[in-house]
């Protein structure tokens, strides 16, 4: 005779029309991943350890991939150059010029201890989402301005060096809305036209009820303006879209290994072919939703693939765009919870951001600090955050339709500093 099992204290007896525990998603081991030993191979411990020598010999091997044979950043001689211990710097053997570690990089002429840049370096390009500003300024002790630029220097580093390039193979698209939301009409009011009573059914919209009928047929046509017909034209001047496109993998559950990111106005047809077509080759494949603005690419690239989300997440075959679907969601985080206000000017370089940290998702914390700095310090003079404090800004919003003037963040130029009080 079976004897009856008693539930625990404290705790109610399952029942045969209710599961005991919810069911847990199922787990892809991207988590054991990540609590390997060999992930975490270097930490700001061993950076703060190494002498000023060993900081200029750790930045060089990720510029230019040596300390000893290096090149010029005047002449381009490539040569093993005199080095001045004295200086901390080498002199060209071709033209002669003296130049550092970090000359004719965003960071050059800096005044910070190159140890600490590093460190902050690594500590800013560690998290999956972002890193505030306000945290790299509590961690090295430095006022706001310092961390402020020090940021979005190494996110015009990514822009101009890692958002380039293009991509071929499999490619995933998808838009998400940024800004512009209308908080203040909806704040203190009730959405979805406020709580149902009992027994009362939601009001099915005028605009899906009303049909048009054909004079000549009698035809039943349909709605005569679909449901979101206005929909544009009634979203705020400074909402915006970002247009991702992301490249599968070779390996199963590996994810996407390319992003290539922008900001758009609009998600039309011209905006996201013009995307596609600047970073994908024509032998390219393109899984999207079934938005209108993607009708097109079946005829401009090998093969186009949607998916209803109506329907389903993913159909066959796997048809799918949930990679693009998990940058939004990654991108609405740093955007919303991280960083909190981001203007539409530098929209697109924390977008960028978020590209190189989903790629870079899989090395461990010293491959990620040599890519940031090896993507980093081989782009050139920063063209946008020199002197941006005495007024030096950049002046436009980069888009995808074209560069458009945007007003200024910063103090005017010439701006005095306000009196301490």
């Amino acid at each position: 005779m079976a004897t009856a099992v008693l539930p625990a204290p404290g705790k109610p007896a399952p029942s045969d029309d209710k599961p005991a525990h919810f069911p847990m998603r199922k787990r892809t081991g991207t988590a054991h991943r990540r609590l390997l030993s060999h992930q975490v191979d270097i930490g700001l411990d061993d950076l703060a350890a190494l002498s000023p020598v060993e900081t200029i010999q750790f930045m060089a091997e990720a510029r230019w991939g040596s300390s000893t044979f290096i090149t010029c950043p005047h002449c381009g001689t490539m040569d093993e150059h005199y080095w001045s211990h004295k200086e901390r710097r080498w002199k060209c053997c071709g033209c002669g010029w003296r130049f550092s570690v970090t000359s004719g990089t965003p960071y050059a002429d800096h005044k910070l201890d190159l140890n600490k840049i590093l460190r902050m370096m690594c500590s800013w390009g560690q998290p999956a989402a972002g890193r505030a500003a306000t945290d790299i300024r509590k961690e090295n002790r430095i006022s706001y301005r310092s961390a402020y630029v020090h940021g979005m220097k190494a996110r015009e580093g990514l822009m101009r060096g890692h958002n380039v390039g293009l991509l071929c193979g499999i490619q995933e698209m998808d838009g998400l809305d940024l800004n512009g939301k209308r908080h203040k009409e909806k704040r203190n009011k009730p959405q979805s036209g406020g709580r149902l009573k009992a027994g009362e059914k939601p009001k099915i919209p005028a605009a899906l009820l009303a049909t048009a009928v054909d004079q000549e047929t009698g035809e039943i046509m349909g709605p005569p303006k679909p449901f979101k017909h206005d929909k544009t034209s009634k979203q705020p001047a400074d909402r915006r879209l970002l247009l991702v496109m992301r490249q599968r993998g070779l390996l199963k559950r590996g994810g996407a290994i390319h992003t290539r990111v922008c900001i758009a106005l609009k998600e039309v047809s011209a905006t996201v072919i013009k995307m596609a077509q600047r970073f994908s080759s024509a032998e390219s494949r393109f899984m999207t939703d079934e938005d209108p603005a993607y009708f097109k690419f079946g005829k401009l690239f090998e093969k186009h693939d949607t998916v209803n989300h109506s329907e389903a997440y993913a159909k066959p075959g796997g048809i799918n765009n949930n990679q693009a679907e998990s940058f939004n969601k990654r991108m609405r985080r740093c955007v919303e919870q991280i960083h909190l206000t981001v203007s539409n000017k530098y929209l697109a370089d924390y977008a960028c951001e978020v590209a190189w940290r989903e790629d870079l998702r899989e090395p461990s914390t010293g491959k990620r600090l040599k890519e940031l700095l090896r993507t980093v310090l081989n782009v050139g003079l920063s063209q946008w955050w020199r002197g941006y404090w005495q007024g030096q800004y950049r002046e436009y919003e980069v888009l995808i339709e074209g560069d458009q003037e945007a007003a200024a963040s910063g103090k005017a130029p010439g701006a005095r500093p306000k009196p301490p009080r």
